[in-house]
């Protein structure tokens, strides 16, 4: 019954990016998002080649390319003594070579994007206010419950509810997520209050033992994003809760002025624990199937999270359109995305010790950094940004 609508569950990034791509293929989808509106929390992310092909493939580039801002260069520096460790220039040799160039933006922007994209096509339907309890397979689909009560019958459910997902439970039953040891403190400051030893035009990388910081330009160079990541027990349930200023600059105590000079700028900063996702074979279920973070959240160390469920939403797709029985749609899709984010979640949980050692082990990461340069490091993440559906 191909005219009966995919029911996605979740309508952030990976819902509804889903919603386009199936649209794309003709099938209908209907979005239920439990927030009373669709908003999405957080600060900057990185869009990365392979993240820029797929919003290309859902037609929503156009949407978030006037948002983006474009580095010109990724800087990887040492936290403490502010050396350049390696440098990677990200302009048109770089797009080049990857079939796409390299942007950063904020994540309300890229959900603006893709809603504005939504809202022009007829084929997707948005439902707020709409909490998911459960799915089930039925005879000639799949059923979604919410906690209200009310009852929806569709084609198949698209799990798309991050990484605490509801609907995982029934694939996968693997409890809750696993924490990483660290604490991540997101800031934006305006652009124009950076100091101007930061090369604010690059995204910048400082190793620190026992943390990092990352920071780069967003809004269309408005406004400055900060994260950065300490070794910490810290864990406790909840989303980007106020943390103070001291927590930060005390972890970062002993830094080059540049970064500690910008550190010292913030005065407001939101904190919440690192959690990802142990690898897993199981995605589908007859008629259900997880995406993004309800499949394979993963620490951020790759900055991938957003571009894995874009990939995951064109590949549900092209499955979907490419095999008429669901189930075996489904099953394809699972089989063919799970080698790529199980990797992305082994090297984040490796990254995480490198970015952070400590002693002699920094110094050979930093000496090892400066020996490969940027045309070797190209190369190794040619598998992460070279995808191509």
């Amino acid at each position: 019954m191909n005219d009966r609508p995919f029911l996605i569950a979740g309508g952030g990034i990976a819902g509804l990016a889903a919603s386009l791509a199936l649209a794309g293929t003709g099938r209908s989808a209907e979005v239920f998002e439990k927030a009373a509106a669709f908003q999405e929390e957080g600060a900057g992310l990185q869009m990365s080649p392979n993240a820029v092909r797929c919003l290309r493939l859902l037609g929503a580039w156009e949407a978030i390319e006037p948002h983006c801002t474009s580095p010109s260069e990724i800087h990887i520096r040492d936290g403490r003594s502010g050396a350049l460790l390696q440098r990677i220039k990200l302009g048109e040799s770089f797009a080049a070579r990857f079939g796409a160039p390299y942007r950063v933006t904020h994540r309300a922007d890229l959900l603006g994007a893709l809603l504005q994209t939504v809202n022009a096509c007829p084929l997707v339907t948005l439902h707020t206010g709409c909490s998911a309890a459960r799915a089930e397979n039925t005879d000639h689909g799949a059923r979604l419950h919410f906690t209200d009560g009310r009852v929806v019958d569709g084609a198949a459910v698209i799990a798309a509810d991050g990484i605490h997902s509801v609907l995982r439970r029934i694939i996968v039953g693997d409890g809750e997520p696993a924490y990483g040891g660290q604490a991540i403190y997101r800031a934006l400051v305006p652009f124009d209050k950076v100091p101007l030893a930061i090369a604010a035009d690059c995204v910048t990388l400082w190793l620190y033992p026992g943390g990092h910081v990352v920071h780069y330009a967003v809004s269309g160079w408005q406004q400055f994003n900060i994260v950065a990541i300490l070794d910490s027990r810290w864990r406790e349930d909840g989303w980007e809760q106020p943390a103070r200023p001291e927590e930060v600059t005390g972890g970062f105590a002993h830094t080059a002025g540049p970064l500690a000079d910008l550190l010292a700028s913030v005065k407001s900063w939101k904190r919440f624990a690192a959690a990802d996702r142990h690898p897993v074979t199981a995605w589908s279920q007859g008629n259900i199937a997880l995406v993004g973070d309800a499949a394979h959240a993963s620490l951020p160390y790759l900055a991938q999270g957003a571009a894995m469920a874009l990939e995951d939403a064109v590949m549900v797709a092209k499955c979907v359109s490419a095999e008429p029985g669901i189930p075996v749609a489904l099953a394809n899709y699972a089989r063919l995305r799970q080698p790529r984010t199980a990797r992305i979640q082994r090297e984040a949980r490796r990254l995480a010790g490198i970015y952070h050692a400590r002693g002699t082990m920094a110094s050979m990461r930093n000496a090892l950094l400066r020996l490969l340069g940027p045309e070797q490091a190209m190369r190794r993440n040619r598998w992460i940004y070279g995808w191509v559906p």
